[in-house]
């Protein structure tokens, strides 16, 4: 056994799961309920939430990007050679462009999110806000469930 690759793939996977998790959670369980509750309750809560939230995941995603890079140069027999030529390097191949695609919708989520609030203030109740409500659940969902891709295409790497 490698004391160095199981604790890379540990350094991987449970941030991951922390992205990926939070991803969810926040998409179908979160925020739904937040914008239920009304748009002041939904500031003061995300306001609150997002001071400890966004260092977290974000932190999470960037340690399992980047440790995952360092695992496909360390693994033995495996390299960046391999990705989209052989089966593994197919399916890590198709996880990270997936990470990378999950991470982007995250960020036009945060980005859909922060102006919607900023629209609020200036006219609340507007069509406009309710618009970008539904492109940032729409992005939300998009960013849990592809990172989920990510994380089976990866998962099942190794059995290709």
């Amino acid at each position: 056994m490698d004391t160095e690759l199981v604790i890379m793939r540990i350094l991987h996977i449970a941030p991951g799961v922390v992205w990926v998790g939070s991803a969810f959670f926040a998409a179908f369980i979160l925020n739904p309920r937040l914008r239920a509750l009304g748009p002041e309750m939904e500031k003061t809560v995300t306001a609150s939430i997002n001071r400890v939230w966004g260092p977290v995941v974000h932190g999470a995603a960037a340690i399992t990007i980047i440790v995952g890079f360092l695992l496909i140069s360390r693994t033995p027999g495996r390299g960046f050679g391999d990705l989209f030529d052989t089966g593994w390097g197919w399916a890590i191949g198709v996880g990270i462009v997936a990470a990378f695609v999950a991470l982007l919708f995250g960020g036009l989520a945060g980005f859909s999110q922060a102006r919607g609030r900023r629209l609020n203030e200036q006219s609340p109740g507007s069509i406009s806000l309710a618009s970008l409500d539904f492109q940032a659940s729409v992005y939300e969902k998009l960013h849990a469930v592809i990172g989920l891709a990510a994380v089976g295409a990866m998962g099942a790497a190794r059995w290709v």
